[in-house]
């Protein structure tokens, strides 16, 4: 509840998996993985090896459920319905909703199969690769699909081809550790000798776009709008865009108070993110920023996402009020069952608030900057539980916001490869008018330019990307408490009193300002902007009144379309 304070390119090799996720993670070799009869050779993804994603909810898979139970029985292992995702319909069930909505988030919910070894069995490990190639040759390929591992960053390192599932992050480079670099500043010349190397893995050098502290010497940004009752409403009794990002959670930070950003949201006593939302401080990353790494006071890769992401819509449009939800910790690392889960909750947050429902708020726009590569994009079966969630999102008249990708491939990542394909993108053209509906927003694509203008090297390319925007060396807000523990390579007494002198802390952030690079961010500045535009609209017109749920969705998708229209130039469907 809210609170109120008043290609056909192939992506690089796998290399290490995930520890967050630890041995559940599998990578599906293209090279060793079975496949059923006239079924193409699947590409390489990571998935968790115990579980299934089912999009049939009606009667908790039916049939599809039927036959995964045997086909395990086949191999010794046992399979079990989710119980978070029964606990989700009960909490469906108990909203005050009207019957024919609760009934369509319900089929919108599908469900998580487990796989255990069966009692009394002494078998090899579940491997839901097999299980769902055997389920599948019996006609059910529509209906399961993999939990694939979805990634917010690379690992802190140079080179993101070796570093952990490069092929599967869409986000931001995080800098190589600098005391393994020479040192510029005991270089002759040091703005104009080269990099130690060249290419993408410059952009995670400090200096070149890679994450590293920056002083803000700029005004904060500044509502138009007193506030009024709530976070949510201004005190003239207009609607701010609320902009839900779902990703490390927001640290603190003077620019992001309970005001601008709701935390740790919840729906009927649940709440939205995936992650715990109370967790020791030593292992929250948006408090010390090295949440994985305690022992060696190491920054995790996605240490300050979160916060950065938030600081970059707050800049864009100061008005807006942002829902934090934590997805996961600063290993940057999720199971798209989590996913999913924390997405079916906005939905009903979401459907709420626009009933009217005290507590609740409808959202303008989702930003996700996340993703993974699907194994068989071509098949009917990629655009499962996860498109469907997203579709739902999207028909009640929320506008999706996705990063493209840093891996510099044209092979489509998902969710952002939902976004409808240009005609053509060499040059790009307009979209087909036939993939746009006026009721229902479409899934927009972001990738990265450089400060110049040009596009930037790590930026995933396709029909699939809907537009640019900037996002190499961008500065944003950071937790003012993370501090990882490199340390100046001079500290000094100073020669007043109470001086302290030394060298830029590389890794700490109490000044709350740093700089970043990655279409992780390039989703969000669009983000912001949408939400600019829908304020406009509001000034002159004001959003309708909760209540009636048919009427309220229908001018919120126009409403939406006139925003994407202003900002992206995508044309507004008749």
């Amino acid at each position: 509840m809210v609170d109120d304070p008043s290609s056909s390119k192939a992506a690089p090799g796998p290399a290490e998996v995930p520890p967050v996720l630890g041995s559940r993670v599998t990578v599906l070799d293209p090279s060793t993985a079975i496949r059923r009869a006239g079924a193409r050779a699947p590409q390489a993804t990571l998935y968790l090896s115990d579980t299934l994603l089912v999009a049939d909810s009606t009667e908790l898979g039916g049939g599809v459920l039927e036959a995964l139970a045997v086909a395990a029985g086949e191999r010794g292992w046992a399979v079990a319905v989710d119980p978070r995702d029964v606990e989700h319909r009960a909490l469906i069930a108990q909203a005050d909703l009207p019957r024919e909505v609760r009934d369509d988030l319900t089929a919108t919910a599908g469900f998580t199969v487990g796989i255990i070894p069966a009692p009394g069995q002494v078998t090899t490990p579940p491997d839901s690769w097999e299980l769902h190639e055997h389920v599948a040759d019996q006609g059910y390929a529509s209906g399961i699909s993999l939990d694939h591992v979805l990634m917010a960053s690379t690992a802190i390192g140079g080179t993101p081809y070796t570093q952990p599932l490069p092929y599967t992050q869409p986000l931001p480079y995080t800098q190589p550790l600098p005391y393994t670099q020479p040192l510029p500043y005991t270089q002759p010349l040091p703005y104009t000798q080269p990099l130690p190397f060249s290419g993408m893995p410059e952009y995670a050098v400090a200096g070149s776009g890679g994450r590293s502290p920056v002083a803000w010497i700029g005004p904060a940004p500044v509502r138009r709008h007193p506030c009024g009752k709530g976070v949510t409403r201004t005190e003239a009794g207009l609607d701010r865009p609320v902009v839900a990002v779902l990703d490390t959670g927001t640290g603190a930070h003077p620019w992001l108070s309970d005001e601008v950003v709701v935390r740790n949201p919840s729906v009927l006593g649940v709440p939205i993110g995936s992650f715990p939302a109370v967790h020791p401080e030593s292992d929250d990353s948006e408090v010390g920023g090295m949440g994985g790494r305690p022992l060696t006071g190491g920054l995790d890769a996605a240490s300050g996402h979160g916060t950065f992401i938030a600081g970059i819509v707050h800049q864009r449009c100061p008005d807006a009020v942002i829902l934090s939800g934590r997805l996961y910790g600063g290993q940057g690392a999720i199971g798209e069952s989590d996913l999913l889960g924390s997405l079916r909750r906005l939905l009903l947050f979401h459907v709420l608030g626009l009933h009217g429902r005290d507590g609740y708020v409808p959202v303008d726009v989702l930003a996700l900057a996340l993703g993974y590569y699907h194994e068989r994009p071509e098949d009917v079966d990629f655009d499962g539980p996860l498109g469907r969630v997203l579709d739902a999102l999207r028909r009640y008249g929320v506008t999706v916001v996705v990063s493209a990708g840093n891996d510099g491939t044209t092979r489509p990542m998902f969710p952002a490869a939902f976004a409808p394909r240009l005609s053509s993108w060499h040059p790009p053209t307009p979209i087909d008018p036939s993939e746009l509906r006026l009721d229902t927003p479409p899934v927009l694509s972001v990738g990265a330019l450089n400060p110049d203008g040009s596009t930037a090297l790590f930026s995933n390319d396709g029909p699939w990307v809907t537009c640019l925007r900037p996002g190499a060396a961008l500065v944003s807000t950071m937790p003012v408490t993370m501090n990882g523990s490199l340390t100046p390579s001079r500290d000094l007494a100073g020669r007043h009193r109470g001086e302290v002198r030394r060298t830029v802390d590389p890794d700490g952030f109490a000044g709350g300002f740093g700089v970043w690079s990655g279409t992780s961010f390039s989703g969000p500045l669009l983000a912001g902007d949408l939400a600019a535009a829908l304020l406009e609209q509001r000034e002159a017109t004001p959003a309708p009144a909760p209540g009636d749920l048919h009427g309220a969705v229908k001018e919120r998708c126009r409403e939406a379309w006139r925003a994407i229209t202003a900002t992206t130039g995508l044309p507004t469907p008749a």
